[in-house]
């Protein structure tokens, strides 16, 4: 059987890609070759500075001779070579196929994971399973992130969302906030399923990573353009010298940071792995530190803090969440079970599985 897959395929995130990776693995271990399927994305509520940035043409040369003046030499030249290494990461493991419209057939198509729900750039009509090239389309995972039943109303997407939704052959989602919306749109109560990543686990690769060839660190995992606010950066820099660690952040350039690594995302597993201790502001930074064991703290914002609350819930860690930085050494010290963590992990792979079979098989 060969599946297509919609998701954020072109964004350059080592959780975007793990998630994607772990899919076209799970998928692989029942018999069907899946890929990413190409499409363009929709930035319209962006506005159109950004748009030209993610759309890439002559006008976007503004924009990106405006953020290296903005952001610095290295900076620039660690995402260059950033770009360049996940770019042949999707090469080399086959991740992307072509482009959905030129496909005339295929067995079906999964919607998911990650945040393809949302509307915050633009209403993406694949997203949602619209046009797409078989009758066989279902979601995995699939997250609204920080979009709400208001703000669909907002942006006057109902019936684009609902229908997409309704026409699907099952719908399944990875946290409360994306059930609400689902269910208060179509009236389906939608399946919670875990994050591809929890769901594949990585174990065979993560067992086989070396420790890297530094002193003990503290683990930062954030977007290079969070967690720079300067009360941040001294809490985590004091934190870091009394328990004497190295600040490192593998994957996003932190200019406060000791280390700054450029890694791809099986290597990024080792990275996690071995930490002394994790600080981080991403869902799958989180799920990363779930899956490797390690200690970690969750610094939430409001774009996320639905989505890690309901994660970090489910698997009994919502004392994880920092929402001041004074507070990580109080987290810190917190113990944590991994025996419990790992029995939910076992728990929710299950159930993920039994979801994915049933689908599978009406898709046949």
């Amino acid at each position: 059987m060969t599946y297509g897959i919609i998701t954020h395929y072109m964004v350059h995130n080592h959780g975007a890609l793990l998630q994607l990776t772990a899919l076209i693995k799970v998928l692989a271990k029942k018999g069907i070759d899946a890929r990413a399927l190409q499409f363009d994305k929709n930035y319209d509520f962006l506005g159109i500075e950004l748009k030209s940035k993610y759309n890439i043409s002559v006008k976007s040369v503004g924009v990106y001779l405006k953020y290296l003046h903005q952001e610095g030499l290295r900076k620039t030249w660690y995402n260059i070579k950033k770009r360049n290494l996940l770019s042949d990461y999707k090469s080399q493991n086959k991740l992307i196929g072509e482009y959905y419209s030129s496909i005339n057939h295929l067995d079906a198509v999964i919607v998911g994971s990650d945040e393809v729900f949302a509307l915050h750039t633009g209403p993406t009509p694949v997203f949602f399973g619209h046009a797409l090239p078989t009758e066989n389309v279902f979601s995995y995972g699939g997250s609204f992130g920080p979009t709400t039943v208001e703000d669909v109303k907002l942006y006057h997407c109902e019936a684009f969302v609902a229908s997409g939704l309704k026409a699907m052959k099952g719908v399944s989602v990875r946290d409360m906030n994306s059930w609400n919306v689902v269910e208060a749109l179509t009236g389906i109560e939608p399946t919670i399923v875990c994050d591809p990543v929890i769901l594949y686990g990585f174990q065979q690769e993560v067992a086989q990573l070396n420790k890297p060839d530094i002193p003990p660190y503290l683990l930062v995992y954030a977007y290079d353009n969070r967690m720079n606010d300067q009360i941040e950066v001294e809490a985590i820099k004091a934190y870091a010298k009394k328990h004497n660690l190295k600040t490192l952040s593998p994957g996003f350039y932190h200019e406060w940071c000791d280390y700054n690594v450029n890694v791809d995302p099986i290597e990024l597993l080792g990275y996690f792995k071995y930490a002394d201790n994790i600080i981080t502001d991403t869902f799958h930074g989180s799920v990363m530190s779930i899956i490797t064991n390690s200690s970690f703290m969750v610094k939430t914002r409001e774009s996320n803090y639905n989505k890690l609350y309901s994660l970090l819930s489910e698997y009994q860690l919502s004392d994880r969440i920092i929402t001041n930085l004074n507070t990580m050494e109080d987290v810190s010290c917190k113990y944590v079970n991994w025996k419990i963590v790992n029995e939910e992990i076992g728990k929710r792979r299950k159930e993920a599985m039994l979801f994915l079979d049933r689908i599978v098989e009406m898709c046949k």
